[in-house]
């Protein structure tokens, strides 16, 4: 994986995290929680291949990243 690619999933892993804890999601497994968001990264990162943020999109990168991670945690707060 290049270089610039694996910063972009570590810095969305990050960021996935930081607003989890904001939320205050939590699982019984931290282990299961921090592959969780590996997971959401890595859709993330699919998902917004394409975007240059700020330079081919005028999606705000902060504002994806939070929606999305929102979706998630809703929908497994449900499970």
């Amino acid at each position: 994986m290049e270089q610039e690619k694996v910063y972009s999933l570590c810095e969305a892993i990050a960021d996935i995290a930081y607003i989890a804890a904001e939320e205050n999601y939590r699982t019984d497994d931290s282990r299961e929680m921090i592959s969780q968001f590996i997971q959401w990264a890595e859709e993330f990162e699919y998902l917004h291949k394409h975007i240059e943020w700020g330079i081919n999109s005028p999606l705000d990168y902060i504002e994806s990243i939070y929606y999305f991670t929102l979706f998630k945690i809703n929908r497994w707060r449900n499970v």
